[in-house]
């Protein structure tokens, strides 16, 4: 799909970040940049504690910053801007009218394939919504993660529900797509609200409420393989000698499309193996490699 040429799909590419973060949000930026270029593509940035020179460059840049509203009677004036932006993702057509498919990408992720960009959206107009689950053979084991997830999951959808989330594939919502008009978007928000009412909680469940609606409403969605949604802290990249990239820590070591920095990955440094032998450590930032190492904008600001 060319989402350059008349005709095709208004896109807008949604993200947030406050001003310490900025430093990932431009790492994401310049790796869609070929994308963000077609007339096709638009961007926005949900304000959640940006300084006004940091508005002024995205602004500078074409970047519409919007501040996250309140949503399902959620008082604004008791949680963090951050847990707005989460809040809000269910209504991203509310605030963004008028295009037909809308990709929230977390400023923590940064494109290694730019196709990929290309294929979340063409999954949201086939499928109606396209996402990543975590169901990787190269992921490590977590014993506490399961067990977080268990306990969200039981708080926020009974044991019932829990045991059929737990078999199902988890799904990232650190980068998705979905077209306007899509099921997706009121199925979420009504499954957000409900979680909500039982738990007190927004989050865990931003992420979870999607997952639920997904499996247990039965929605149309193309699910992309963890290369398009890499979680670098669960299993730490390697570098492919022969691609220049970094790709996943097992055979046939297929580049990463997208790798993503949550958690801990924003601050680490790993010690990354080569498929040619030896090894180097870096953070993982866009624009490390074995002959560039980086350390973490975050460890920089300590």
């Amino acid at each position: 799909m060319d989402l350059g040429v008349a005709g095709s799909p208004r896109v807008m590419v949604v993200t947030a970040s406050d001003s310490r973060f900025l430093p990932f949000l431009q790492g994401m930026l310049a790796s869609i940049q070929p994308r963000l270029a077609r007339p096709a593509v638009s961007i926005a940035c949900f304000d959640i504690g940006l300084l006004p020179a940091d508005v002024a460059l995205l602004e500078a840049a074409d970047i519409e910053v919007v501040r996250p509203r309140a949503h399902l009677g959620v008082d604004p004036a008791s949680v963090r801007p951050a847990l707005l932006s989460f809040l809000a993702r269910p209504f991203l057509p509310a605030y963004f009218p008028n295009h037909d498919v809308y990709l929230w990408i977390d400023s923590d992720v940064w494109l290694q394939d730019i196709t990929v960009f290309d294929d979340y959206v063409a999954g949201a107009l086939a499928n109606g919504m396209a996402i990543t689950h975590e169901r990787a053979r190269a992921y490590r084991f977590q014993p506490w993660l399961l067990g977080w997830t268990g306990k969200h999951f039981l708080r926020g959808y009974g044991p019932v529900d829990t045991a059929r989330l737990l078999l199902h594939r988890h799904l990232n919502a650190g980068f998705f797509a979905i077209r306007a008009g899509a099921p997706h978007w009121q199925a979420w928000a009504d499954r957000y609200a409900a979680a909500m009412a039982r738990t007190g909680d927004l989050v865990p469940h931003d992420q979870f409420a999607l997952n639920h609606a997904i499996y247990a409403d039965h929605l149309p969605t193309r699910f992309l393989p963890p290369r398009y949604n890499w979680i670098c802290d669960r299993g730490i990249p390697m570098w492919n000698d022969s691609a220049g990239a970094f790709c996943e820590p097992a055979a046939p070591y297929k580049p990463i499309g997208a790798l993503h920095l949550a958690g801990p990955a924003k601050v680490s440094r790993y010690v990354i193996r080569r498929t040619g032998g030896q090894s180097f450590e870096t953070c993982l930032v866009r624009g490390a490699g074995p002959d560039s190492p980086a350390v973490s904008p975050l460890a920089e600001q300590v």
